[in-house]
């Protein structure tokens, strides 16, 4: 029965992926020379960008939360 799965499931999979990798390579090609030509930075750049940005959001959400819980304190005083 696991295997009837396996098969069945490789070929839907076999019907909706064209390529052996997950993504078509030259799709991914393209979408990074226009993020190149548009941003003009490296992928590294844009990495650390993008993983500053996701890290400050959380951050900020947690300064907000504890600012408004001193607030509260205060105001029962």
């Amino acid at each position: 029965m696991d295997m009837w799965i396996e098969t069945t499931l490789y070929s839907a999979f076999g019907l909706i992926l064209h390529h052996s990798e997950y993504v078509d390579p030259t799709l991914v090609d393209w979408i990074k020379d226009k993020i190149d030509q548009i941003t003009g930075v490296s992928a590294t750049t844009i990495v650390i960008v993008l993983g500053l940005v996701t890290s400050a959001f959380p951050i900020g959400v947690m300064a907000l939360a504890l600012r408004r819980a001193r607030r509260a304190r205060k105001r029962k005083r």
